[in-house]
């Protein structure tokens, strides 16, 4: 456990107004921990981030939430589980259960650009670990396409000149009646 200790975990919550129509959106953005061995610890942190942002939501009348960033998270990971289901399933270990019976995600998010193919494509892996989410109320009006796949192969992955980071971007349009 002394090597997770030694590495921040981070996270920005901001909060935006409508000039429109004085709507208040939270928005969380994040940078969990990737090493696997570590899942429980950054589903902890997962958790810690969403009590944080709907402690954050009351103070601004129940506000809308948008949740982004690079999870480290696969699809089958219990991060990923949390954020869209809002609780994990019991596992048969000690500390699964308590997860199960004790911690409940206080937002309900739902993921706001499905699941892409991938949203990190190197040489060496290849899947899903960034996510953008909004809360349950939100519509999704629109979503940027995957990148191409033939473009990946040619370019041999990333990081490369077409793409310049090792993540691609997700980007969602989303309206908050």
């Amino acid at each position: 456990m002394a090597d997770i200790a030694i590495r921040p975990i981070l996270s920005q919550i901001l909060v935006l107004k409508s000039t429109a129509t004085g709507q208040n959106l939270v928005v969380g953005n994040t940078h969990l921990f990737w090493n696997p061995e570590y899942a429980k610890v950054t589903f902890l942190y997962a958790h810690a981030l969403c009590t944080k942002l709907q402690h954050v939501r009351g103070k601004f009348g129940n506000a809308r939430v948008v949740l982004c960033g690079d999870m480290n998270s696969q699809t089958t990971s219990l991060v990923h589980e949390y954020f869209t289901c809002g609780r994990v399933q019991a596992d048969g270990t000690e500390l699964g259960d308590f997860f199960t019976s004790k911690i409940q995600n206080p937002l309900s998010l739902k993921l706001a650009r499905g699941e892409p193919n991938f949203t990190n494509y190197t040489a060496d892996f290849k899947d899903v670990i960034d996510y953008v989410l909004c809360d349950s109320q939100s519509q999704v009006v629109a979503v940027t396409p995957s990148s191409d796949i033939t473009d990946l192969e040619r370019s041999e992955g990333c990081p490369s000149e077409i793409f310049p980071s090792d993540h691609l971007p997700i980007i969602s349009d989303i309206d908050f009646p």
